[in-house]
């Protein structure tokens, strides 16, 4: 038997909500009035896809090159907000366009490698892992927001505020979550307390407090970057009750890349919004955690465009299908699917798989956790009955071996060259329909550019 410290299980309940609905909509299903916090990210939580911490340095940028005059005016940005070009100015443009370069240049290129193309490419993600280690997540970003840190840090206090209220002004159209939707849960849960928790920088988190009437924050600074586990201890810093076995914690995040997904290992219920990488349903068994959801909300703009009866109302950054039906699985349910895929995590853990480097052990798990995970959205595995589960069940785990650690291109390009395995005609079929349904969650679905 393995060691319950090791050891991984399934969840009590697992929630996708299905069709997109309001922020105010999914706290009326996952809010209790025992609640005692309520955990927020910010970065891309807060506003669909947008990491304000990031614009406001970008924002700063803009303001010592171009001056008030033009930054305080509404014009166009590009680059999802970033850069603003105003051509009007060309020798200023050019100092701006030289001052970016020298600055953001390499961290960015070192962020799209091994950040955003490493989670798409098999073999990069597995180069990346080899050098970056079980953390890779975490060592990668580390780069760019240590660039952003420190230029924050020369700037003055008072300036930086009036900046990121200009960004937080500018990016309200995507806005999820507003101050009226945190007195309404303050209402359902009276005397629950809202933590803000974010890799972004104080000014931007002072200005997030205010605009929406959280209890306090934990942020970056230059010498201290609150991301990945680093968030953990900073609360447990500044609020040790939230880590009391009695505590009943509700945390909400996109957890995009995975930055969040520790949350898994110390809070009773998680939530990821708007995530292109959920959390699993697979915990650690000594966890207290004991319902993951997951849901689309709609930013503000979303929500005025539905009500206008806009057919298209999604925000184009949105790619793929819409989801449209809710799952809602108990820990039998859970167990019965994921049967083999928790099996292989827990010999991953417990070192009786041949995987001698850490970084292998750390990438394998960080496989199967999110083959397990797509799993749950797979039609076959939802829809046929137990008898052809059960008939298949080797079948299936040869999915989860071949995806979980080759990655799925691999598959997809076998099923190219016509060289899928017939062990039979249903598992064949049940083979591509995973590996399709993985590479549009990978690559295509719900993914914000």
């Amino acid at each position: 038997m393995a060691d319950q410290s090791s050891a991984m299980r399934v969840v009590d309940r697992f929630v996708d909500h299905g069709a997109p609905l309001s922020f105010r909509e999914l706290c009326a299903r996952v809010v209790e009035e025992e609640h005692d916090y309520l955990i927020l990210d910010l970065d891309k939580t807060t506003h669909l896809g947008r990491n304000l911490g990031e614009l406001l340095a970008w924002e700063l940028c803009a303001h010592e090159v171009y001056g008030e005059s033009v930054t305080g005016r509404p014009v166009r940005r590009w680059f999802g907000g970033r850069v603003l070009l105003d051509w009007s100015q060309p020798t200023k443009l050019i100092r701006y366009l030289d001052a970016g370069g020298r600055r953001w240049a390499l961290a960015g290129i070192h962020y799209l490698v091994w950040g955003k193309l490493a989670s798409r490419i098999p073999w990069l993600r597995r180069r990346a892992y080899s050098r970056f280690g079980p953390h890779t997540t975490s060592a990668v970003q580390r780069r760019p927001q240590m660039v952003a840190l420190r230029h924050l840090a020369s700037a003055d206090e008072a300036l930086l505020l009036t900046l990121a209220r200009r960004v937080w002004t500018r990016h309200s159209p995507d806005q999820v979550i507003s101050a009226e939707d945190l007195d309404w849960i303050r209402a359902r849960s009276p005397g629950i307390e809202i933590i803000l928790s974010s890799a972004s920088p104080k000014a931007m988190l002072d200005v997030a407090v205010e605009e929406l009437g959280a209890d306090r924050a934990t942020y970056s600074t230059a010498d201290r970057i609150n991301s990945g586990k680093a968030k953990i201890e900073r609360l447990r810093e500044i609020h040790p009750g939230l880590f009391d076995p009695n505590a009943k914690v509700l945390a909400i995040t996109d957890t995009s890349y995975g930055e969040d997904h520790c949350w898994t290992e110390y809070f009773t219920c998680v939530v990821d919004i708007n995530s292109p990488t959920p959390f699993a349903p697979i915990v650690p068994h000594a966890s207290p955690v004991q319902a993951v959801h997951s849901a689309t909300v709609l930013t503000h703009e979303e929500q005025r465009r539905r009500a206008k009866g806009a057919p298209g109302y999604l925000d184009p950054r949105r790619k793929g299908r819409a989801p449209k039906a809710m799952l809602d699985l108990d820990r039998e349910a859970l167990r019965a699917l994921l049967r083999e895929p928790l099996a292989e995590i827990n010999q991953v853990r417990t070192q009786r798989a041949p995987l001698p480097r850490p970084w292998e052990a750390a990438l394998a798990l960080a496989k199967l956790t999110e083959a397990s995970r797509a799993m749950l959205t797979v039609p076959w595995a939802l829809s046929v009955g137990p008898g052809l589960r059960n008939d298949h069940g080797a079948a299936r785990k040869q999915v989860f071996v071949e995806v979980g650690r080759a990655g799925v291109i691999p598959v997809i390009h076998e099923l190219v060259a016509g060289k899928l395995s017939q062990t039979s005609e249903i598992a064949a079929n049940e083979r591509v329909a995973f590996a399709r349904e993985r590479l549009s969650q990978e690559v295509d679905i719900w993914q914000l550019s």
